[in-house]
């Protein structure tokens, strides 16, 4: 019997001189962006003393971002993932639920450097692990109740990317790659993620590691039974699992359609199911800044994944990051929603608590056909002098092929990178991105390694 690891490999040994243009661009974006993602929360107290007690005696080929020696591919592909999740700010596919990128750069980056790949390589390999994984997504139907999906799917992605440039794009590793990572499925706790515990950087460092030693060990020879990912990893994993969505539209070689293009790029620094009302309120802030004082109700409708996202007095800025009355109320009150919107100081502020607990979340049961297609929410906003402003969103801006197309998701990864580095480096690990295709990896590492930083390990 033919299995879907089968058919996953031969689509992800598609060359990349036969990959579309807007999908290449897709591709590189993504690197940029999760590189932009780490950067600007490496430095975060916990992520740095993490990074330092990892990197303690690690030597070898593969960068660190912010430290000047090498290490060893595995070390460098969990310390790089660590702080992509860190602050919200990493890219995600709806259909999928959850994060193929994130996974798949920091793992296949640190393999690309330990096996000399060239750059095209590289970049196709980004896009075998993201075409992977969503697949592999898309046929879970979820995570259950408790478990979250960073370290799911995203591994089996992610070591078919890698193997694909360690077995120099067998088809055959690439198979052999997504039974073996499926063999591993993990069943991450959604509470160390949602409760704001630090811990929960943990998790995506430790899927990228896994997928690297994974991805690698395919390509040495090693192998789990075929159609592991059908018999074992599906129905230990997936909520509504679906063997068939795995292999759904493959032609008989390359992706055909490449899925990639439906994911999104996160233009709030929350959690993916806040994103609709994010949009809504920044709707409603476009007509100019609401006075809090004047605001005496707050109605938040919303699908019932997102509406259980409503604690009023999240313990801390990780945990407020999956508060929609926190949320709405930073950005009532401040006029903005933003980095700066998690700081001590608006955590603190008592305008923003005060509002935060009287953010009323509904679950509006005709709201969810529109999920996991969007990212529906109403958000009302009732005044003291009997006026209401209300505005809806259902797509979130910054999802889907045209992504790329608007303003706040195009800049996002320099202004990132220039509020954490300063805009000349900002610039020069941009320009090592775009010129991976042309000159490998070897010059984008060596930007990266001079990056400063409190965590850089020096």
């Amino acid at each position: 019997m033919t299995t879907a690891g089968h058919h996953l490999g031969r689509a992800g040994a598609e060359p990349w001189s036969a990959v579309p243009a807007g999908v290449r661009r897709r591709v590189v974006f993504l690197v940029a962006d999760i590189l932009a993602a780490a950067v600007s929360a490496r430095d975060r107290p916990e992520i740095a003393a993490a990074r330092r007690g990892l990197l303690a005696g690690s030597a070898g080929p593969s960068t660190v971002i912010g430290h000047p020696g090498g290490a060893a591919p595995a070390v460098a592909a969990l310390v790089n993932a660590l702080p992509v999740a860190a602050e919200q700010l990493q890219d995600g596919h709806r259909q999928a639920r959850g994060h193929p990128a994130s996974h798949v750069v920091p793992a296949v980056l640190a393999a690309a450097e330990a096996v000399g790949a060239p750059g095209p390589e590289i970049l196709a390999a980004v896009l075998t692990g993201c075409e992977v994984g969503i697949r592999v997504g898309d046929a879970m139907g979820g995570t259950p109740p408790g478990v979250h999906d960073i370290g799911t799917w995203g591994v089996v992605g992610a070591a078919a990317g890698v193997a694909r440039l360690a077995g120099g794009g067998a088809a055959a590793d690439i198979a052999a790659a997504v039974d073996l990572a499926a063999a591993l499925a993990g069943r991450p706790d959604a509470t160390t993620v949602f409760s704001g515990a630090d811990g929960q950087h943990l998790l995506l460092g430790l899927a990228a590691q896994s997928a690297l030693v994974a991805g690698t060990s395919a390509a040495a020879g090693l192998r789990a039974p075929a159609g592991t990912l059908e018999r074992h990893f599906l129905p230990a994993v997936g909520a509504h699992p679906d063997p068939a969505r795995l292999t759904a539209g493959l032609p008989g070689s390359g992706w055909g359609r490449h899925r990639i293009l439906d994911g999104y790029i996160k233009r709030h620094p929350t959690c993916a199911h806040l994103h609709g009302v994010n949009d809504a309120v920044e709707d409603l802030l476009a007509g100019g800044r609401v006075d809090p004082d004047r605001i005496g109700t707050v109605v938040v409708r919303t699908y019932g994944a997102a509406a259980a996202f409503s604690d009023p007095a999240p313990a801390n800025d990780l945990a407020a990051r999956f508060s929609i009355p926190y949320t709405v109320a930073v950005a009532l009150v401040s006029g903005r929603l933003d980095a700066g919107s998690f700081s001590p100081r608006w955590m603190a502020d008592p305008a923003v608590r005060a509002l935060a607990a009287r953010v009323q979340v509904r679950h509006d049961p005709a709201l969810d056909p529109g999920y996991p297609a969007g990212r529906p929410a109403v958000v009302t906003v009732g005044k003291r002098d009997g006026t209401v402003a209300e505005a809806s969103a259902s797509r979130p801006r910054g999802d889907g092929p045209d992504a790329l197309d608007h303003p706040g998701v195009a800049d996002k990864p320099f202004n990132l990178l220039a509020a954490a580095v300063g805009p000349d480096q900002a610039r020069a690990v941009l320009d090592a991105v775009e010129s991976l295709e042309r000159a490998g990896a070897a010059p984008l590492g060596r930007v990266l390694r001079g990056l400063p930083g409190a965590g850089a390990g020096r």
